[in-house]
């Protein structure tokens, strides 16, 4: 049988699950892989191309949202002002002669209104952030960067993401195999109150496919506008049942079984 047609089946069949026990660990590993790139495919990648489609990517958004800039020899120029003001955010950038905003440790009491400010003019920055005020003069930076080096940047930049996302993958892989863990600890539990014996090794290669159901019901909610209170807890318990309702099954199936008898004729017969 498949690996696919594996997770398919522990979705529903609790029956099969007495068959993946006897699975290969690399077999068991395999599913286990499968189903986190079936994961980071739906909370991740869908998101990055969705992202990519709207927006036209990072070259796109350089040409429509940032204004021809240069930074060099500690004074900055943008071609117009920018200002962008929403939910407590506020970004003012305005180059021109006549613009110079005051030093940050005079600038507080016309910043109470936002939560996190950006002022820049030709000389300097003043950053407001969870009410710290700090402010930076473009000649302490020593550096020169325009439009042009960014839209440059941006071949690295996705580098940059392709690497930020392997070490997700390699790092949310990681954790499904620890949680894992966890629901075959539980799963011993579960199934000593049920008086039925199946050592570690068996219950965590049950738990891999018993992750399958909730790890998609996980990437679903991803996708909600609004949180679910304590869905780590559920999701977690989902997995225990799934194990609960499969070992009840092993223990109906071996029930079922039909007794054998072995006759043994006695010696006065042969």
């Amino acid at each position: 049988m498949n690996v696919f047609k594996e997770l398919m089946l522990s979705l529903y069949d609790f029956k099969s699950y007495k068959e993946f026990i006897k699975n290969k660990r690399r077999k068991v590993f395999l599913a286990g892989v499968v189903l986190m790139v079936l994961y980071f495919s739906l909370t991740m990648i869908v998101p990055f191309l969705k992202f990519q489609f709207k927006t036209g990517g990072f070259v796109k958004i350089i040409e429509d949202y940032v204004p021809d800039f240069k930074l060099s020899g500690g004074t900055l120029w943008v071609e117009k002002p920018v200002e962008y003001e929403k939910d407590g955010t506020y970004i003012y950038i305005n180059t021109s002669p006549d613009t110079s905003f005051y030093d940050a440790d005079e600038i507080g009491e016309y910043l109470t209104d936002y939560y996190q400010v950006v002022l820049m003019d030709s000389e300097k920055i003043i950053v407001k952030n969870k009410g710290e005020i700090t402010g930076r003069y473009f000649s302490d930076f020593d550096m020169d960067f325009s439009r042009e080096k960014l839209q440059q940047w941006v071949p690295s930049a996705y580098l940059i993401v392709t690497a930020f996302m392997i070490l997700a993958f390699l790092f949310m892989t990681a954790l499904f195999f620890f949680g894992v863990l966890v629901v075959a600890l539980i799963g011993m539990i579960a199934a000593s109150c049920m008086k039925y014996s199946l050592s570690f090794g068996q219950l965590y290669q049950m738990g891999v496919y018993a992750r399958t159901l909730p790890l998609l019901l996980k990437a679903i909610v991803s996708f909600l506008p609004f949180s679910i209170p304590m869905f780590g807890i559920i999701n977690f318990g989902l997995s225990v049942l799934y194990i609960v309702l499969a070992i009840q099954k092993m223990k109906e199936s071996d029930l079922e079984k039909p007794i054998e008898f072995v006759s043994e004729q006695s010696d006065y017969f042969r």
